[in-house]
């Protein structure tokens, strides 16, 4: 039995759209500044319950986008 994903369907569509967008996405400077910062606060155990939920939102965007490039990846490479 496999193990579907809460957010597969988002993820297929994104691989499947057009896997070469996907594999160029990249997250903003500004993006990336806010969760060093995010990270650095949780580190000092410093962060905020809104900043932690923050945060979590960054690392769930983080693992969908890791799945769907290795999706489009595979996409591409007719697997």
């Amino acid at each position: 039995m496999s193990t579907l994903h809460p957010f597969d369907d988002l993820i297929n569509f994104l691989a499947n759209m057009a896997p070469e967008q996907v594999l160029a996405f990249r997250a903003s400077e500004e993006t990336v500044r806010r969760l060093q910062e995010l990270v650095l606060l949780e580190r000092e155990q410093k962060i905020t319950l809104d900043e932690r939920a923050e945060l979590e939102r960054f690392l769930l965007q983080e693992d969908l986008m890791v799945i769907a490039k290795a999706r489009a990846r595979m996409q591409l490479a007719g697997v």
